[in-house]
């Protein structure tokens, strides 16, 4: 296995040069692990190596020159949408269709169709990539949105393709401005809107994994530099951290990660069960223990949920990582318990976040990261939420050009400092401790006063009685609850839940009897689980006047 040395990418290459020269220094060497048949993992379960996935993109370039043909201008400016299953052929489509001049655009399945179809006309996107059989979205957002559609080779087929090196002869100097790949936001506060990952960003996010430990203290990423070490990575590779994955993970770090079988409906309960069971696998197989689970947080509830699937999964695994998101109290020490947990920071305009590792004991700290200060960002305090902690909003502040700029400003270039759109609270004994509490955007305004709900709703969340719950108010007289209650629950055992709370509360974000919305439908939720808040107040639109225009009315 080569180092970590050996595998970091030139200052001036870019990432296919990457892959292209690995592959010919380490042809045989595990690049990633994957299983190719959800439904057989003895018989899809494969060891990609650098030289097959190389062979993969050379084969997927041809495919493009011969199925599209070249752009006229060869720049990336012509965006390539594709929707598949979870697998290696996201990876592949960037790296090809960079070496044929196009860029790739990853839309999430999980938006509706008319929210694809204004990303892709955002993405001026012209092309539509599908993988066999196609999913249902893609034949609703051609509805929408006409344009040329092919279906594209199997993984298998473009791994064990009969083909030649294509030609790229691109430099970094030259080239380092034109995109990698568009990916785009979540959509919690209305449709989502691509966001371009260049050849510069990609250079900063590789800087920032070799940033030197200050005070003695180690990077909290550094697992992944251990050539022994195997992740179960089931992040989808439409978000950031999947694409992140394929791209510079699963090729510039020793760790070799692993793709769970896809699910069969992409659901976070679907996809641990399908993890759950490529676990047990791979224990069958080799008797080792998959070291590290890496887990979008609604996956991460989802597990602690269910104590017997907990269980099983912690007797497979050594450490547990999340990112992408803050999780509820009663989760994040469930896992705890059983796993090392290792709490990371991710962004899609960061990547994943340089962070250091504790020094004080995990178990009760499971929730705060230590940042690095090479990050740069300062806390300015905006609010204080149900528990009387001042919340503290993240501005990013550009670094010297002579150092390392993070990759933040490689999107945002013409900007010397940026909110992060991060909410933080500080460690009461360890203030170089942060923890992650929610959005900006998820601030609820009452008059002149802020409050912060993600506590409060994370706390009810928790109850028994409730499946989902969002507190709204922002341009409203007062606060009111959008709750769907778990089944058999009345409306009584969550206006109890409701009662409780608000002793806590400021007075100006208490919740009043009759203020409460009783919802039967799951909420909408982001590609990364959160809620489409925006989406949910216009869902609700008309219910939440009924309940305002009652609560004016009444004496």
């Amino acid at each position: 296995m080569p180092s970590l040395e050996a595998l970091a990418p030139a200052s001036d290459e870019l990432l296919p040069h990457t892959l292209f020269r690995l592959a010919k220094l380490f042809p045989d060497t595990i690049h990633s692990e994957f299983f190719g048949d959800p439904t057989n993992l003895a018989n899809g379960y494969r060891k990609c190596t650098y030289r097959e996935l190389a062979n993969a993109v050379y084969a997927t370039a041809w495919w493009i020159e011969k199925n599209i043909g070249k752009p006229r201008t060869d720049d990336g400016s012509v965006t390539v949408v594709y929707f598949g299953p979870n697998d290696l052929r996201y990876g592949i489509l960037v790296l090809a269709s960079v070496c044929v001049g196009y860029k790739m655009l990853f839309p999430s399945p999980r938006y509706g169709a008319e929210a694809i179809a204004r990303l892709i006309d955002h993405s001026d996107g012209r092309i539509m990539l599908y993988s066999y059989p196609p999913a249902p979205i893609v034949t609703q957002v051609l509805q929408k949105r006409p344009m040329s559609e092919l279906q594209i080779p199997s993984l298998e087929d473009l791994l064990d393709a009969d083909t030649q090196p294509y030609p790229f002869y691109k430099t970094f100097q030259q080239h380092k401005h034109e995109p990698l790949v568009a990916l785009h936001t979540s959509g919690t506060t209305g449709f989502p809107k691509p966001i371009l990952w260049t050849h510069d960003w990609a250079r900063s996010f590789l800087q920032s994994c070799s940033l030197p430990d200050p005070s003695e203290r180690h990077r909290s990423a550094a697992h992944f530099a251990d050539k022994n070490v195997r992740v179960m990575f089931p992040f989808p590779p439409f978000h950031a951290s999947g694409i992140l994955k394929q791209l510079v993970l699963d090729t510039c770090t020793p760790a070799v990660f692993i793709m769970p079988p896809s699910a069969p409906t992409p659901t976070p309960a679907a996809s641990v069960d399908a993890m759950a069971n490529a676990l047990d696998f791979l224990w069958a197989l080799d008797g080792k223990k998959t070291d590290i689970i890496c887990l979008p947080p609604p996956h991460a509830e989802y597990l602690a949920s269910k104590p017997a699937l907990l269980d099983r999964v912690s007797a497979r695994v050594r450490k547990v990582v999340w990112s992408g998101g803050e999780l509820s109290a009663s989760t994040g020490a469930a896992l705890a318990v059983k796993m090392q947990p290792l709490n990371e920071m991710g962004s899609t305009e960061l990547g994943l976040w340089p962070s250091l590792e504790r020094n004080v004991a995990s178990d009760e700290n499971w929730q705060y990261i230590p940042l690095h200060p090479a990050l740069n960002i300062r806390l300015d305090p905006v609010a204080k939420d149900g528990n009387g902690q001042e919340i503290c909003e993240g501005v990013m502040i550009r670094n010297d050009e002579s150092g390392w700029v993070q990759p933040l400003f490689k999107i945002f270039t013409e900007v010397k400092e940026k909110s992060l759109g991060d909410l933080f609270v500080r460690h009461a004994e360890h203030p170089e401790l942060v923890r992650l509490v929610g959005r900006t955007d998820d601030m609820l305004i009452f008059g002149s006063e802020k409050f912060h709900p993600a506590a409060i709703e994370q706390e009810m969340a928790a109850h028994p009685s409730v499946e989902e719950v969002m507190m709204v108010g922002t341009k409203r007289p007062r606060s009111a609850l959008i709750v769907r209650p778990k089944e058999g629950a009345m409306v009584d055992d969550v206006w109890a839940v409701v009662a409780r709370v608000n002793d806590r509360l400021p007075v100006y974000a208490r919740v009043e009897q009759g203020m409460l919305l009783i919802v039967k439908e799951p909420f909408l939720l982001t590609a990364k689980g959160s809620v489409q808040k925006k989406a949910m107040l216009e869902l609700y639109t008309k219910e939440l006047d009924e309940i305002y225009g009652r609560a004016t009315s009444t004496p």
